[in-house]
């Protein structure tokens, strides 16, 4: 008799839903509101329900405790497969968004070194069943809450918009050569991907790698030879890859991470979140670049 062999999300599905029994999967409440700047769409999310808004940012400060290493050894309840001998797949143990997965290196590595061909390799094994948006954020000041090398990737469409907010304005990067968008007023540099690059996850990672590298060479990301020095925030989806510089991790104590420039940002408080209407939300995004 055969193994029956499960989908990446089959297992994902299947390890969320003992993970949620047992606690070890602690899901984030969110509320969210659509919010549309000089016609520009933004997803803000706020912690919800007052009463477990202390919890919630207990949970979020847990998240992003250095002192710990979560990821060795990572929780086993928060185990989905191996993505060959150099990662492993992980549930985000404290997700805002369902499906959230990490993409973690099996021995310790930096997450300011820069991301190599192995990375994207594991990465294009989990986007060639899962059509979603990766991300990875380059440093503390680009929102990095674990020291541990890990990439990151939700499922998308992102609810309630049938894509991701700023699609419209990532659409229009353009192939063969690092280029903006110019619906996008932060700094920033992008590409276009080939078409059905995730068919083949070895040469997807090939790709990856060498847009990867155009890009930072276009924004001077610079490194030691092994550690990135300056902080970035990398995006990938099946259609683009999009790098953005970081100056400041925050504004006015509101931290932000990759999410942020697709136009998803998550604040803790409504006193949070109109501190950024007031200010602009792309004017907020410039300001941390």
């Amino acid at each position: 008799m055969t193994e029956m062999k499960y989908t990446l999300l089959q297992d994902v599905e299947r390890v969320s839903h003992f993970a949620l029994e047992s606690g070890a999967l602690q899901s984030i409440d969110t509320r969210y509101e659509q919010i549309d700047e000089h016609g520009t769409p933004f997803l803000l999310r706020t912690l919800d329900n007052l009463q477990r808004k202390d919890e919630a940012a207990q949970r979020l400060k847990k998240a992003g405790d250095t002192r710990h290493n979560p990821f060795k050894p990572y929780d086993e309840a928060l185990y989905v497969r191996d993505l060959g001998e150099h990662h492993v797949c992980l549930l985000n143990k404290f997700n805002v968004v369902d499906k959230h997965l990490l993409v973690v290196t099996r021995e310790l590595e930096s997450q300011q070194d820069k991301i190599n061909k192995k990375d994207f390799n594991a990465l294009a094994m989990v986007m060639q069943e899962i059509d979603g948006l990766a991300f990875y954020n380059g440093g503390k000041i680009a929102g990095a809450s674990q020291p541990h090398k890990h990439l990151q990737l939700i499922p998308i469409p992102m609810e309630p918009f049938a894509e991701l907010p700023f699609a419209d304005a990532l659409n229009k990067l353009k192939p063969g050569h690092p280029n903006r968008s110019p619906d996008l007023k932060f700094r920033h540099a992008g590409m276009q991907l080939p078409k059905g690059i995730f068919d083949n996850a070895e040469r997807a990672a090939e790709v990856l790698v060498t847009i990867y590298n155009q890009l930072r060479e276009e924004l001077e990301i610079s490194d030691d030879g092994i550690q990135t020095t300056t902080p970035y925030n990398l995006l990938i989806t099946r259609k683009w890859m999009l790098m953005v510089p970081r100056s400041e991790e925050s504004f006015e104590g509101i931290s932000f991470n990759a999410l942020a420039f697709v136009g998803a940002l998550l604040v803790r408080s409504d006193e949070d979140g109109e501190k950024l209407k007031a200010n602009g939300l792309m004017n907020t995004l410039v300001g941390v670049c």
